[in-house]
C-alpha cells in the first residue's frame, strides 16, 4: 500500500449539493475535483440513477465551474449555474435531451436560483448598484412603451457576438473608472476576496421559453429596489409571491444575523411588486422554504443576542402569518441543512452534535424528533424523495466524501464512492476518538496513529487547531481530512479537539470562551496533549502546533504562555484584537466575541493578544498569510512578523498571492499542494534527527524531490 503525500490532495474528489429528481429516479450532485496542469479546481453537475443500482454515476454537465443543480418540478430541466461563456448565468438541459441553453443572466453575475412550482419561471438573485437599478428602469419603461404602441423591433437589432463584445468591452472600462478612485460609503465594503463596489443582491424574475430550440429571449424583472440584501427566495406554491429574507441592517455583514422574512409579490399586468415583512424580531433568519403543500415557510433562526453564542435552530410559520414554532431548540445543538419531506408532513435536517452531523427529522404536526443516522460521519449534503429515503454526501474517517443513500428501514448502501481507486492504493491510518475533563468541561478529542504505529516507539506529536472560533470537527471534517493523513504518514502522531467555544456541545459550552479566547481554550486543548503524552509513544521533545484563523490565534498564544513545542505554524491567524477591530469585515463580531471594543477597554484587548506576548515566544513560528484576506487581512501576520524579528526570534513570514481567507479549502491547487508541503518542512526541520527510534517519513517518499517537482501538477475566523 502506497502512503499519503501533500500532492495527493488533488487526487481526492468531494461531492457536494445532492438534489434528488421529482420523480425519485435520479440524483443530481456537484463533483468536485482538481486540475493540475491548469492549476484550476473543477467542479461539474453529475448524475445517479436510484433505480438502476448498476448503472454508475455520470458527468451531466461538460463545463468547469458547473454548480448548484435545481431540477424542475415538473421533471423537465435540470437548471444549474454555470460561468462558461463568462458571467455566472442559469443554464437548463432537457431532460429529453439536447444541449444546455442560457434562460437567465445578469451582468455582474446570477450568485442563486430557484424554479418556479410550474417551471414556467425562474427567480434569481444578483448584485447590483443604485445607478444601475437606475438603467434597467429606464430600459424596462422604453421597451414597454415600445411594446404599448404596436411598434415592432428594427430588423437586424438584435445584437451579434461582436456586438456583445464591445458592451462587455465597455462595461468592462467603465467598472475600472467607478474604482479610479474607489470611493468608499458603505460598510462592509470588501468581503471574501473582493471589493463589493456598492451592489447589493436583489431579486429578480424570468421566464422561462417553452422551447429551448432558441436563445431565451425574455427579459429579466427586478422585484426588489433596496440598497440591502436579498437571500434565495422561495416560491409560494401558487407562484404568485416569494419568501425570502432582507438584511436589517445593511450596515452589517451576513456574519451579523440580522435578517428579516419578508414576502415580495410577483407583478402580473395589473399588481406591483411589493415588499412586505413577516417577521421582524429580536431573532434573525435564514433560508425560508415553503413547505410542498403552500400551508408552513421554514427557516433557520439564531437568537441576536449575542448570537455567536446562540444555536441555529430550525422554525416553522403558518405561510398565511400566525405563530412562529421552535422545532429544535430542545435539542441544544444547532441546525445546519433542512429539507421538507414531499407531503409536508416532516422536516428532513442535519444536527452538529458531539463531534458528528447526523440526519434526523421532526414531525410538524407534533413536534416527535427521531435520529435516523447514527455514525461517525460527517454529513455535508442531503435531499428526500417522496417515499422518504434519503441521498446524502458524507465523509467518514476512512473516505473523505462518497454517496449514499438511506432506505426507509435504515439500511444505508453506498451509491458512489469517487475516492475508491485512491482509497484501496493507499493506506488511511485510522482515528481513535478520547475524551477528558478540563475544568468544569468534558472535551472530545481525536488520535491519528502513523503507519505500522508501534507502543513501545517514540513519535513527535503534531497538534492542530481548528478555527471559528465556534467550529466543530470531527473525526470526519472533509476539509481536513488530507492534512492529518498527510501528517500522521509523515510520521507524527497527530491529535485535535474541540474546545470550549466549539460548535455542537450545547450553548454553555459555545458560549465559555466569550472574552476568554486565550488561556481557557488553550488549558483545554494542552490538557489533551498531556492526556496523549501520558500514554508513553510521544517524544515530549518533539511536539509541534498549528491552526488556522482563530486557531492561529490560539497556536501564537500558546507558544507565547508555554514552551513545550518545538515548532510552530501560524495560519491567517488574529494576532492584534485592537488593530483587527479596524480593518477586518466582521468588528462587530469581534467586539461580541472579546466581551469589548478598543475604546471601551484597550489594556483588555491588549492583554489578550498574542501579539502582546511576542517577547515571551521561543518557539520558531512560521506565519502564513494570504494577501487577499479580507476576514482577516494580512496586516494581522505583518505586525507579529515585525513585532517577533524586533525581538530577534526565529520566525518566518509567507504571503500567498491572489488568496484569501479560504487558501486551505478552496485556493489554487498548487497553493494547497505547496502550503502542507511547507508546514510539513517547517515540523521536520526542528525535530527531525537520527534516533532511529522515531518514526519519520513514508517509506519510498523523499520529500525535497516533492517539492522541486510540484510544479508538475471550502466559520467566521
Amino acid at each position: 500500500m502506497n502512503t499519503i503525500n501533500a500532492d495527493q490532495s488533488l487526487d481526492i474528489v468531494y461531492i457536494d449539493d445532492v438534489r434528488v429528481s421529482p420523480d425519485g429516479t435520479r440524483a443530481a450532485f456537484v463533483r468536485l475535483s482538481s486540475d493540475r496542469s491548469a492549476n484550476e479546481n473543477v467542479c461539474a453537475i453529475w448524475i445517479k440513477d436510484l433505480v438502476a443500482a448498476d448503472i454508475p454515476a455520470q458527468p451531466f454537465t461538460t463545463g468547469r465551474k458547473d454548480s448548484s443543480p435545481r431540477w424542475s418540478e415538473n421533471n423537465r430541466y435540470l437548471g444549474f449555474l454555470s460561468n462558461r461563456n463568462g458571467e455566472a448565468a442559469v443554464y437548463a438541459l432537457p431532460l429529453s435531451g439536447g444541449e444546455a441553453q442560457c434562460v437567465a443572466t445578469h451582468q455582474n453575475s446570477v450568485s442563486a436560483f430557484d424554479w418556479a412550482p410550474d417551471g414556467s419561471r425562474i427567480a434569481f438573485v444578483a448584485p447590483v448598484r443604485a445607478d444601475e437599478r437606475v438603467r434597467e428602469d429606464e430600459e424596462r419603461l422604453k421597451a414597454g412603451k415600445v411594446e404599448a404602441s404596436g411598434e415592432t423591433a428594427v430588423p437586424g437589432a438584435a445584437k451579434d457576438s461582436w456586438d456583445k463584445k464591445r458592451d462587455k468591452e465597455q462595461r468592462e472600462h467603465d467598472e475600472a473608472q467607478t474604482i479610479d478612485p474607489r470611493i468608499v460609503r458603505e460598510f462592509p465594503y470588501r468581503t471574501g476576496t473582493d471589493f463589493l463596489n456598492d451592489r447589493w443582491s436583489n431579486l429578480y424574475v424570468i421566464d422561462v421559453p417553452v422551447s429551448f430550440a432558441a436563445e431565451n429571449k425574455a427579459k429579466a424583472i427586478r422585484l426588489t429596489d433596496a440598497d440591502t440584501n436579498f437571500s434565495l427566495p422561495s416560491w409560494s406554491r401558487d407562484g404568485s409571491a416569494l419568501l425570502s429574507t432582507m438584511a436589517r441592517r445593511p450596515e452589517h455583514t451576513d456574519i451579523e444575523y440580522w435578517y428579516d422574512l419578508v414576502k415580495i409579490t410577483v407583478p402580473t399586468d395589473s399588481a406591483k411588486t411589493a415588499v412586505e415583512t413577516l417577521i421582524a424580531t429580536s431573532f434573525s433568519h435564514s433560508h425560508p422554504l415553503v413547505s410542498p403543500d403552500g400551508c408552513w415557510v421554514a427557516m433557520g433562526r439564531t437568537n441576536q443576542d449575542k448570537p455567536e453564542f446562540r444555536n441555529h435552530t430550525l422554525v416553522i410559520q403558518p405561510t398565511q402569518g400566525g405563530d412562529v414554532v421552535d422545532l429544535t431548540g430542545a435539542l441544544d445543538r444547532s441546525v445546519d441543512q433542512y429539507v421538507w419531506s414531499r407531503d409536508s408532513r416532516h422536516l428532513y435536517f442535519t444536527l452538529l452534535k458531539d463531534g458528528r452531523v447526523n440526519l434526523w427529522r421532526v414531525s410538524v404536526l407534533n413536534g416527535e424528533i427521531e435520529q435516523l443516522t447514527d455514525s461517525v460521519q460527517e454529513i455535508t449534503s442531503f435531499d428526500v424523495d417522496d417515499a422518504g429515503r434519503i441521498v446524502f454526501a458524507a465523509g467518514t474517517p476512512q473516505d473523505p466524501s462518497a454517496l449514499y443513500l438511506r432506505e426507509l428501514d435504515g439500511r444505508i448502501a453506498m451509491l458512489y464512492q469517487p475516492n475508491a481507486a485512491f482509497l484501496s492504493a493507499h493506506a488511511v491510518c485510522p482515528v481513535d476518538e478520547v475524551s477528558y475533563t478540563s475544568g468544569d468541561f468534558m472535551i472530545q478529542g481525536w488520535i491519528i496513529m502513523p503507519p505500522d504505529f508501534d507502543s513501545t516507539r517514540k513519535y513527535p506529536l503534531a497538534l492542530e487547531i481548528h478555527g471559528g472560533p465556534s467550529a466543530m470537527w470531527s473525526a470526519s471534517t472533509r476539509s481536513m481530512w488530507h492534512e492529518w493523513q498527510t501528517l500522521a504518514q509523515y510520521g507524527y502522531v497527530v491529535f485535535f479537539c474541540n474546545p470550549r467555544g466549539s460548535g455542537g456541545y450545547g450553548e454553555k459550552f459555545l458560549g465559555a470562551n466569550c472574552g476568554d479566547w486565550g488561556d481557557g481554550p488553550m488549558h483545554d486543548i494542552l490538557r489533551g496533549v498531556d492526556m496523549v503524552v501520558a500514554r508513553g509513544y510521544i517524544n515530549a521533545d518533539k511536539m509541534v502546533v498549528t491552526g488556522g484563523s482563530y486557531g492561529g490565534y490560539l497556536t501564537a498564544w500558546i507558544v507565547g504562555r508555554d514552551q513545550r513545542f518545538k515548532a510552530a505554524v501560524a495560519q491567517r491567524g488574529v494576532y492584534n484584537l485592537i488593530s483587527m477591530r479596524g480593518v477586518t469585515d466582521i468588528p462587530y463580531f469581534n467586539d461580541r466575541e472579546t466581551g469589548a471594543t478598543p475604546w471601551e477597554d484597550v489594556s483588555r484587548m491588549w492583554e489578550m493578544s498574542p501579539i502582546a506576548l511576542a517577547p515571551h515566544v521561543q518557539t520558531p513560528l512560521l506565519l502564513e498569510h494570504s494577501e487577499q484576506d479580507y476576514r482577516v487581512p494580512i496586516s494581522q501576520a505583518e505586525e507579529l512578523y515585525l513585532a517577533l524579528r524586533s525581538f530577534k526570534k526565529t520566525v518566518e513570514l509567507v504571503r500567498w498571492p491572489r488568496e484569501g481567507h479560504e487558501l486551505s479549502r478552496s485556493g489554487e491547487p498548487k497553493h494547497r499542494v505547496e502550503r502542507i508541503k511547507r508546514i510539513v518542512d517547517w515540523f521536520d526541520k526542528y525535530t527531525a534527527d537520527n534516533d532511529k527510534n522515531t518514526h519519520r517519513r513514508p517509506r519510498g517518499v523523499n520529500h525535497g524531490q516533492e517539492r522541486r517537482s510540484a510544479g508538475d501538477d471550502g466559520a467566521p475566523i
